[in-house]
């Protein structure tokens, strides 16, 4: 399975329009590994994934499935258990400090600094895109247990 991340991050890597996307769908690998396999496994598989998906010519899907999409699919889960308005705000709020903490870096690298604009609008996207991305989890996982899980047999 980790392996099959590492392919999925690494087509992401070839095909650099699809970092992002390939990297939420290596997060999927490690959400059924959850369901099926419990954390512990599924947060090993992560971990190993994305230590070989830094070894990829282009690090942004390594890097994104890193800080994002490899754990949040786990963590969600449990968070799931709280009640709907704290679990909203938690994950609201996890998110943010995530994508701040990388946009930081990013201007801190990058050197550009004078992109505030640029910034405030790519944390009103993100924000529409997590709430998109953590609404099909849910679903997702959904779909694996009731349609996917007994075709797949694991």
């Amino acid at each position: 399975m980790a392996a099959m991340c590492v392919a999925i991050l690494s087509l992401g890597s070839i095909i650099e329009v699809l970092d992002v996307t390939l990297s939420l769908a290596a997060g999927l690998v490690v959400m059924i590994l959850s369901v099926e396999y419990g954390d512990r496994t599924a947060l090993s598989v992560y971990l190993v994934s994305g230590l070989l998906s830094l070894l990829l010519p282009v690090k942004s899907p390594g890097i994104i499935y890193l800080v994002l999409c490899g754990w949040y699919p786990v963590l969600q889960k449990k968070i799931n258990m709280l009640k709907p308005i704290l679990a909203r705000i938690l994950k609201m709020v996890l998110f943010n400090l995530i994508f701040i903490l990388l946009l930081v870096l990013s201007a801190f690298v990058t050197g550009i600094k004078e992109a505030t604009f640029i910034y405030l609008t790519l944390i009103v996207l993100g924000n529409f895109c997590f709430v998109a991305y953590d609404f099909l989890l849910d679903r997702f996982l959904i779909f694996y247990i009731l349609k996917l899980r007994n075709r797949l047999k694991f």
